[in-house]
């Protein structure tokens, strides 16, 4: 049993370990940093086709905009034997306590364009606003253990060995000027895949019994809709901008449902694939700023955003058409057909920046901000799948006219996250079976530095 299980996890982490998708973290797993300081719901590049489809109203001609965000990430978990944990054996320790650490380097693409005819505007955009990639480094000091295989993974594998979620935006959208009113209106659609593709530990009764561990691989996705709004609105011309936008969430109304197999191989039992429908939401963002050039040289940002991450609320796995609800107490309800579900019950949160630009002479830009990002996780439903933290930015970088029609630019932010503690607040294992995983309380630390470039083509 000990051979197939090890067997069992060597294969779906050879799976795990060829997903790749980035993370440029803001609140939850927000990812929309494309556009660097200059997206925001004022922007009137081809990014606005997200943060505020009413910008490519005010623009001129055809563009062309394409961007990458690297982020280098780095991250530990460390934790703490809790009540409901089982003890370690004596020949196991530090299985489910060492402290897990992981280093990535992931890229998240952008491409954008947008067409000006009189006081209309087109665009499209395809970007990624939601997503991440977890790949967590090996315990050494379980490699190759013909006892404990499954530690060789890390205390962090009960929530995520490696895994990727993300959702892709195929954005077209319209915009009106009206004229001789400063004001620009617009409206966008949004096609969207959504991919859940994760490996973690995992055990019949959702206890962290390193004796009995065995593995558990959702691969699961579906198409989805959306649609964004915004308003633009020149107090002054050149000089004050207001700017606001709302993003729906992915089907509007909610109810995502994501296709796919749940592969599950646990110590007592043979292993299983499964078709399965995952039951999630994601949230509607609002955003709205302002912009202000009081000297020729000197421009000035703010804005601010509000993500509702409440409605993330659980991921529940079930079987294909029926119901995934469940009680109170995490349990199935009657009627409800639930393979496995995570408790998420995230809250709201919200995000500012402050930026500006100093334009040296006419191809040269200089670029400056400053940032804040809320954390919507719970202490009790933090987890080293999804990571989240208060945290801040600072960002400088610069944007170059090379020459006609070509627009260089680069944006480097370092993210100071604050580092939390959640031991003796987790409530996963509370929760009744199939809701229940072991208790995630624990030390979390994080680092990102995010190198964002893009090229603009204005004709």
């Amino acid at each position: 049993m000990q051979h197939s299980t090890r067997f069992s996890i060597s294969v779906l982490t050879t799976i795990g370990c060829a997903l790749l998708a980035g993370q440029a973290q803001a609140s939850g797993f927000s990812t929309a940093r494309f556009g660097g300081e200059h997206g925001h719901p004022m922007t009137t590049n081809p990014t606005a086709v997200y943060y505020n489809p009413a910008g490519i109203a005010k623009s001129e001609g055809f563009h062309l905009f394409i961007d990458t965000s690297l982020a280098i990430r780095s991250a530990s978990y460390t934790h703490s034997a809790a009540r409901t944990d089982l003890p370690e054996p004596d020949d196991a320790t530090g299985a489910n306590t060492d402290e897990a650490e992981l280093f990535n380097v992931l890229a998240v693409p952008m491409l954008g364009a947008s067409a000006k005819f009189g006081d209309f505007a087109l665009g499209a955009g395809y970007y990624v606003p939601f997503g991440g990639t977890s790949i967590w480094e090996k315990n050494e000091k379980f490699k190759n253990n013909p006892t404990y295989p499954g530690p060789y993974d890390g205390a962090n594998r009960w929530y995520s060995l490696n895994g990727t979620i993300s959702s892709t935006y195929y954005t077209l959208a319209a915009a009106y000027h009206i004229p001789d009113t400063g004001l620009h209106i617009g409206l966008s659609g949004n096609l969207i895949r959504s991919v859940v593709d994760t490996i973690r530990a995992r055990n019949a009764d959702g206890s962290n019994d390193v004796a009995l561990e065995g593995r558990s691989y959702a691969d699961v996705s579906g198409w989805q809709v959306g649609f964004g709004a915004g308003v633009l609105y020149d107090v002054l011309p050149q000089m004050l901008t207001l700017g606001v936008s709302y993003q729906s969430r992915p089907n509007v109304s909610g109810g995502m449902i994501l296709k796919g197999t749940l592969q599950t191989k646990l110590a007592t039992s043979e292993p299983t694939i499964q078709d399965v429908e995952l039951h999630q939401d994601l949230p509607d963002v609002v955003r709205f700023g302002v912009q202000v050039r009081p000297l020729r040289d000197w421009e000035f940002r703010g804005f601010m955003d509000l993500s509702r991450w409440s409605a993330f609320k659980q991921q529940c796995l079930g079987e294909v058409g029926k119901p995934c609800e469940l009680n109170d107490d995490g349990s199935p309800a009657e009627g409800s057909d639930v393979r496995q579900n995570i408790p998420r019950h995230w809250k709201d949160a919200w995000g500012a920046k402050v930026g500006a630009s100093y334009y040296v002479n006419e191809p040269l830009e200089l670029m400056f901000g400053l940032g804040y990002d809320g954390n919507a996780i719970p202490d009790q439903a933090l987890d080293p799948a999804l990571m989240d933290f208060h945290d801040l930015s600072a960002t400088i970088g610069g944007r170059y006219h090379l020459l006609d029609p070509l627009f260089v630019a680069l944006n480097v932010s370092q993210i100071f996250y604050f580092s939390r503690d959640t031991n003796g607040k987790s409530t996963n294992a509370r929760w009744q079976v199939p809701s229940r995983s072991p208790d995630a309380g624990g030390k979390y630390e994080q680092a990102i530095t995010v190198i964002n470039a893009n090229l603009e083509m204005v004709f």
